[in-house]
Parts: C-alpha cells; sequence; structure tokens
C-alpha cells in the first residue's frame, strides 16, 4: 500500500468526513495515544493506525507524532517499519474528536522485549544493526532503541525498527551547549546522561542494551531511578553480560558498549562481526499481511480452527468496527507525552524549563505511586519528565535536566515526605533498640545489686550468730 491520500478534517468538527479506512480494535494504549488497527474500504488492507486527539493532548505528544510523520516518510527500507500514509480523521464515539493519524505497516509479531535462543537473537540484531546502519547513513538518530520499539513478524527471525517519535535529523541539531537528551533512561548512553553528545554513537550503546534484553527479557540496568542514572552515566560500569550468551555474542557486547564513544564500532564495523557475519540477508522477508485475511492474531492456536469463510467474517467483524479509539485497552506501556500538570521546581531560586518532543515515563501524576525504597531510603522508581508552560521541566530524572544538582532535587521533591519518614523511621528505631538494651542492661544491673546485697545481708547474719 503506498502514500494513501486521506480526506482530512475541516475546522468545523459537525461536518461529515468521508475517509478511505475504518478503525479496528485498539491494540495499544500510551499517553501519547492509541495505536489501532485500520482497515481499508476499498481492498480490505491492513494497517497500524497511530492516533493522537489534537484537542485533548500536550504540544509535546503531537509534536513527537508529527516528528515521527516527519521522519518515516523520508525512509524506505527493508529493516524499517513502513510508512503508508497520515491524516487527520475526524470521529464520532460519546462526542466527535479530531485525530492526528500516522499510518504504518502492522506487524503482527509484537516486540522484541522477550528472551529468545542466539539463533534468533543474530537474525534479529542483524535486523536491528541494518536498520540502524540506513538510518544513520540519511544523518538520523533514531535516540530510542529499545525492545518495545523494535517489532517481529510472524517468523520469529524477522524484526523491524519502529517508533521514530523521538528521532533527531543531526543537521537540525548543531548546538554546542549542553544537549537535551531524548529516549529511554535505561538504555541512554553515558555522554547522553551527562548532556555531552547524542548521536549514531549513542544508538549503538542503545542496541547493546537492547541485545541484552532480548536474552534476557528484561533491561540491561536494574531500574533503581537515579541511582541508576549515575551509575550508567558516572560510574564507568558496564552492565552485567548475560551468562547464557556465547564468547562471540558477549565480544559484540563490548564492541557497542565501549564507554567511550569514539571507541565504539560503527554499524557497518558491526555488521562484519562474527556474531553477526553468518546471518544470511535473504532469510529476512517482508512479511507485514497485505488484508484482513492475512492477519494473524496472536491469540489463535492449533485449536481454533475454522471454516474459511465463516474466520474470515469474523476477523473483519473485529477489526472493522465503527468505533473510536479505545482509551481504556491495556497491554501498551506509555512511551511518551505527559498528563496536564505543572511543576514548579526550586534550585537555588530559579527553574529550568527547556522545548522538547518526546520522553519516556512522562505520567506526571503517577511520580507518587511509584516510588520504591531501596538501600534504606526512597527514590523515583523511574525517571520522569515535567511540562511546564508547552515545555519540557529541565529538572526530573533524565528528561532533562542540569546537573546532578538538579536531578537530585527533583527527585527530593516527589519523594520528600517518604524520605523524611524513612529517615525517621531509622532514627526511631535506633532509639528505641538502644533504649531496650539500656532497659535490659539496667535489668541485669539491678538483679546483680540484689544479688550482692542478699550475699552481703547473709554473710554479715552469719558473721553476727
Amino acid at each position: 500500500m503506498g502514500k494513501v491520500n486521506f480526506h482530512g478534517c475541516s475546522q468545523s468538527l459537525s461536518q461529515s468526513h468521508t475517509v478511505s479506512w475504518v478503525r479496528g480494535k485498539c491494540i495499544g494504549k500510551g499517553s501519547f495515544g492509541t495505536v489501532s488497527i485500520g482497515v481499508s474500504k476499498s481492498d480490505g488492507q491492513v494497517f497500524a493506525v497511530k492516533s493522537v486527539d489534537r484537542a485533548a493532548c500536550l504540544p509535546g505528544q503531537l509534536e513527537s507524532l508529527e516528528n515521527e510523520i516527519r521522519i518515516l516518510r523520508s525512509l524506505s527500507s527493508p529493516h524499517v517499519v513502513k510508512y503508508l500514509g497520515d491524516d487527520v480523521s475526524c470521529e464520532t464515539t460519546s462526542s466527535t474528536a479530531s485525530f492526528r493519524n500516522l499510518h504504518m505497516e502492522y506487524l503482527p509479531g509484537g516486540t522484541v522485549a522477550a528472551d529468545v535462543d542466539e539463533t534468533t537473537l543474530r537474525s534479529r540484531t542483524w535486523c536491528v544493526v541494518s536498520a540502524l546502519r540506513y538510518v544513520h547513513s540519511r544523518g538520523i538518530v533514531h535516540c530510542d532503541v529499545k525492545g518495545k520499539n523494535v517489532l517481529v513478524g510472524p517468523a520469529p527471525d524477522q524484526a523491524k525498527l519502529a517508533d521514530f517519535g523521538s528521532a533527531m535529523v543531526l543537521s537540525d541539531h548543531t548546538c554546542t551547549g549542553p544537549i537535551v537528551p531524548r529516549g529511554s533512561p535505561l538504555w541512554m548512553a553515558p555522554e547522553v546522561i551527562n548532556r555531552e553528545y547524542q548521536g549514531p554513537e549513542s544508538d549503538v550503546w542503545s542496541l547493546g542494551c537492547t541485545v541484552i534484553e532480548m536474552v534476557t527479557g528484561k533491561p540491561a540496568w536494574e531500574d533503581r531511578g537515579v541511582d541508576t542514572l549515575a551509575r550508567i552515566g558516572l560510574s564507568g560500569g558496564l552492565p552485567r553480560f548475560p551468562n547464557q550468551l556465547s564468547e562471540t555474542g558477549r565480544d559484540f557486547l563490548e564492541k557497542c558498549l565501549m564507554r567511550d564513544p569514539k571507541e565504539r564500532w560503527s554499524c557497518d564495523q558491526l555488521l562484519q562481526h562474527p556474531f553477526l557475519a553468518s546471518v544470511s540477508p535473504n532469510a529476512v522477508a517482508d512479511s507485514s499481511p497485505r488484508c484482513v485475511l492475512d492477519w494473524v492474531n496472536s491469540e489463535f492456536g492449533d485449536d481454533h480452527e475454522e471454516d474459511c469463510e465463516a474466520s474470515a467474517r469474523e476477523r473483519i467483524g473485529k477489526l472493522a468496527t465503527n468505533t473510536g479509539a479505545n482509551w481504556e485497552s491495556d497491554g501498551w506501556t506509555a512511551v511518551r507525552g505527559a498528563d496536564c500538570c505543572k511543576v514548579e521546581v526550586e534550585a537555588d531560586g530559579a527553574s529550568s524549563c527547556e522545548e522538547g518532543t518526546s520522553w519516556e515515563y512522562s505520567d506526571v501524576r503517577a511520580v507518587d505511586l511509584e516510588c520504591k525504597k531501596f538501600g534504606g531510603c526512597d527514590s523515583v522508581e523511574r525517571a520522569r519528565n515535567y511540562y511546564c508552560d508547552g515545555g519540557r521541566c529541565a529538572a526530573v530524572g533524565s528528561s532533562g535536566w542540569c546537573g546532578w544538582k538538579r536531578v537530585c532535587l527533583a527527585v527530593e521533591r516527589v519523594g520528600i515526605r517518604r524520605s523524611c519518614g524513612s529517615l525517621c523511621n531509622l532514627c526511631r528505631s535506633m532509639l528505641f533498640l538502644f533504649l531496650y538494651s539500656l532497659v535490659i542492661f539496667m535489668n541485669k544491673l539491678l538483679i546483680i545489686f540484689i544479688c550482692y546485697i542478699v550475699y552481703v545481708s547473709l554473710s554479715w547474719h552469719g558473721e553476727c550468730t
């Protein structure tokens, strides 16, 4: 399906509109909006639709989607999710809403954020490195390479790079001062966390973290909030390599996770590494379903054999409903956006806000609920992003900050009561133990003193008699 010219939405929301596709069920939800199944009215072709409600979203959310549309429109690679078109649609659910939509190929295999065997790992990694090589050759940095942004087709060894909402064109970012980090904190390179530089080398670091994620099924770094960011940016350490990975695979990770970005291998070099050199380029085929009858729901099993005609009608009925975006569906991890919330951050009598686009973990109202205790003190579980007057407040976690002082300050503001409460509880417990020990000690002294008095009394009484 090539680029489709859809009928957009006029300024009047009450006016009726004709679109060439039907929105199906929601397959993903995040603070940025929804991802739904789209079905073409003309030929039944299935595709994915990423949508943002233009009236309800924050400026940064819409900017992120527009950025992804601009970049995907300029890319054409078998290893990058295909751009199929974009439009603005007016849809009526409980009320009429205007949605900005990005149309992409639908890959039913989910994401690669799960443990796999090494043969599949090599093939998927080859796909991601090939995608990054192409993207970097176009002067683009993805900025958010991680398992959830790599999609898998029906065959387990086929994968494509997706989600370019955080991506940037290098020629558009030539500032000499501290950078504004983009991406997901646990996958960020040290130079990004330190606000020194973000370029193709940073994507390679994120690739290394993603390889570990594909092996273990979890992020390369344990999520301990600001402590983890300090470890990545300042400690000089590396994430733990999986024990089940071969020596060749471990050497590949070492080439990706060099702390000095100048020493990291490029994507061209990585494709020549023994870990990937044996992967056949012909093993990766285009697996995106071309029509609704090609779509395979991952919930279907071998025990669901049905008549072909009945099955087709059922699947069309599930996909091609007239309902709007289902904003309550589960199964999608929040990637970008923020709630409508303003937070004042005070540091030396000032606050710092910077313009930005997309950040992970931006549900500001949930910050207080995601504080967890470790090592005797409280910390924010995930670094988060605060928005102030349409800009991003450069003070919280890894979303954007001006030095570690501001990071610590932001965490204090979120969890100050918890931290103080923990300290008070610790002091109270220590005082209780001290007093308890003192009481026991005094009781022992009292018993010894009584025994001594009794002994002396008996001795004196014996001498008198």
